[in-house]
């Protein structure tokens, strides 16, 4: 156990290497462009301006509620610092990872136990969580990552325990199961997945193995179910009245020219990774048939071992786990088929990172008896310090020479050298430059509603630029290519354009 805690220090130390390290590393360390665009809505909020972009004049609904509002906390403490607030949201972020590792173990314990009881394998799946240089990035993004897993397992958790107590369960678990998943919606929309899958299986034991009948299934059912409603209710309405659809407006614009499918070779791999985070798949080898089939069988062969395991083992946990493979399997639809946004599957599917985890350990136990008999622990044991090495040792890659960064604080510094504060900046990636320059409008709809609908009603943004009151235009380094489009020349030319550092900046012709 000693070797579990020296990593679980290890994975608290480097989460909190920001904050002691200062700047640059506080605010480009873990912060990612989309994180950014959340912690802009955030201080709007903290300092009066309500939830809105773009120096408080554009209303948004794009971001998700839980970790907005909590984020908002450090901007209020600090009369809106925007660097002394990302101690903050380090700490907030670095909690609830932290509350992740109690509840992934606690999940892990209940699962495993039917297996083997030894309290070693539910503290490394917890580890093997923490560590894991994906999800370790994906719970400290500046986003809703590691709030959702948390307040998802926590849910599962308590649905654990509620369908153990079978018939003799109070209202007030059935309550506190209800509130959870509502809780579990705010912290991220497609929990409704999860909810919906823990309801279905809920009244499928009451009606079937309980047998309790109709009447007290519904009973049972509806004030919690009606108690969830009553929590996501206020953003749905939110979404529904102002912006015209309860599903945010960041969904919208992810969504916005995906092709059916284009997602789908992607599923298997972002899988794999999650279920062995110490083996990320390079990015160049993520479109070979050969690694998108192998990732493929190895997730389906491992699952398909794992559920047959569970299910000859009996008890009401393996009813968890059906709803949380539900959960997986509505996840891996959806953003597999239906959705945009590719770079964000790895983020999307990484909720589902615990049980792909709990999988491979107890498939790992059956395989390494298999194979030495009585020796099985000690050899996975070796396995699983390995495993837990490599994930530390793959922590180091941003110190290496070369390492990309956060990748767009180049736009923030020539704004921030060559702009004043008063004037208007666009851009189609605005979460970084947004949050360091107030006055910055957003062109791919994420945040902005007038936006998306000129790309959806028009087919691009060029007119609505000509319109709007952007000075400058400053992004990655192909945002130089708009003047050859529909004359845009006549409005906008290129004042600097740098492809080795990644960077363009357009400006708008007469303008002082």
């Amino acid at each position: 156990m000693s070797f579990i805690y020296a990593g679980l220090i290890l994975g608290l130390v480097y989460r909190l290497f920001p904050i002691v390290a200062g700047q640059p590393y506080l605010s480009q360390f873990f912060m990612t462009e989309d994180g950014y665009l959340m912690l802009t809505v955030a201080r709007n909020m903290a300092i009066g301006l309500g939830m809105s972009v773009s120096d408080g004049t554009i209303p948004t609904n794009g971001v998700q509620p839980l970790a907005t509002f909590l984020f908002a906390v450090p901007y209020w403490l600090t009369g809106g610092d925007k660097v002394q607030s990302l101690v903050g949201i380090h700490l907030i972020a670095a909690s609830a990872a932290v509350g992740g590792v109690f509840v992934v173990r606690a999940l892990a314990a209940r699962v495993l136990a039917p297996r083997d009881d030894d309290p070693v394998w539910p503290w490394l799946v917890a580890l093997l969580w923490f560590v894991g240089p994906l999800l370790l990035d994906h719970t400290m993004n500046a986003l809703e990552t590691g709030i959702y897993t948390f307040v998802a397992v926590l849910a599962l958790l308590k649905f654990a325990q509620v369908l153990e107590k079978g018939a003799t369960v109070s209202m007030r678990d059935c309550l506190a199961l209800g509130a959870l998943s509502g809780i579990t919606f705010l912290a991220r929309n497609d929990g409704a997945f999860l909810v919906t899958a823990i309801f279905a299986v809920w009244a499928l034991d009451s009606l079937f193995r309980q047998g309790i009948g109709i009447a007290r299934t519904v009973g049972r059912l509806v004030p919690p179910g009606v108690l969830s409603l009553l929590i996501a209710a206020p953003w749905l309405i939110n979404n529904k009245v102002n912006f015209g659809s309860i599903v945010p407006i960041s969904g919208w614009s992810q969504a916005f020219g995906a092709t059916f499918g284009q997602n789908l070779h992607l599923i298997p791999i972002k899988l794999f990774e999650h279920m062995f985070p110490m083996l990320p798949v390079p990015t160049s080898m993520e479109n070979s048939p050969f690694v998108i089939w192998g990732c493929a069988a190895v997730v389906l062969g491992v699952m398909g071992w794992f559920l047959r395991a569970v299910w000859i083992k009996g008890g009401t946990i393996r009813l968890v786990v059906i709803a949380y493979v539900l959960h997986g399997i509505a996840l891996s639809a959806y953003y597999g088929l239906n959705f945009g946004a590719p770079h964000f599957v790895s983020r999307y599917l990484s909720v589902l990172a615990p049980l792909l985890i709990i999988a491979a350990l107890w498939c790992g136990m059956d395989l390494f008896r298999a194979v030495t008999g009585e020796r099985w622990r000690t050899v996975l044991r070796l396995a699983s310090v390995a495993a837990v090495v490599l994930s530390v040792a793959l922590l180091g890659r941003p110190f290496l020479p070369g390492a990309n960064g956060q990748g767009h604080f180049q736009v923030v510094d020539w704004i921030e050298a060559n702009v004043p504060s008063d004037v208007w900046v666009g851009a189609v990636q605005t979460g970084t430059l947004g949050y360091w320059h107030d006055r910055t409008i957003n062109l791919d709809g994420k945040v902005n509603p007038e936006a998306l609908a000129a790309l959806q009603t028009e087919g691009d943004i060029l007119n609505y630029v000509s319109k709007s009151q952007i000075i400058y235009l400053a992004d990655w380094h192909g945002i130089a290519r708009w003047v050859e489009k529909n004359d845009f020349d006549q409005v906008f030319e290129v004042v600097t354009h740098q492809p080795e550092i990644n960077l363009a900046v357009l400006k708008r012709r007469g303008a002082p």
